[in-house]
């Protein structure tokens, strides 16, 4: 047996992303984050060069789903190289389940993009709604991480606002620069 065969052997443990002292994993909250900024990146740019709404749609999903996968395959590197063993179908299992977050975020503004594309909404005023859903749930995860972290709403509320003024530079940055 080759020193390969023997250092990459299959182990049955999968891998999982750690739990905080508080019982909340840090990976799918960064992750969705992530994804979220990812879209309004993509969904500055659609405004900028408005496609059609079908181009629209399949460019926002598409990159999100790319962006996933990307993140599937480096986990899924890092995960061997630090176990040093191939990966066994849980882990496959466990990085699918941890990158499912930078999916999450695009459903809304895929969705408002896909209704544009069904004629139900003209493709500028579906690029507008998808930034709102993706501000207003970036907001969300904002006041969520300041619950578990500060007890005071005014904290809660910096929190929010400070992530969706992460969000607001991405584009900021993009209309500058573009």
């Amino acid at each position: 047996m080759s020193t390969d065969e023997e250092t990459m052997s299959p182990q049955p443990e999968p891998a999982e992303a750690p739990a905080s002292a508080s019982g909340v994993s840090h990976a799918p909250v960064s992750r969705a984050i992530y994804g979220l900024i990812t879209v309004l990146a993509v969904l500055q740019v659609l405004e900028i060069e408005t496609p059609s709404a079908w181009h629209a749609t399949v460019v926002l999903f598409g990159t999100t789903v790319a962006v996933a996968l990307v993140d599937a395959y480096s986990e899924s590197i890092a995960e061997m190289l630090a176990e040093r063993h191939w990966l066994t179908w849980n882990d496959l299992r466990a990085i699918g389940r941890n990158v499912t977050p930078v999916l999450v975020g695009a459903q809304g503004p895929t969705v408002i993009l896909l209704l544009s594309a069904l004629g139900l909404l003209s493709v500028g005023l579906a690029i507008s709604l998808a930034q709102v859903v993706a501000f207003a749930l970036l907001f969300g995860f904002g006041w969520r991480v300041g619950q578990l972290l500060h007890e005071h709403w005014l904290r809660q509320l910096a929190s929010a606002l400070f992530l969706v003024a992460i969000g607001g530079l991405v584009l900021g940055i993009k209309v500058i620069f573009h």
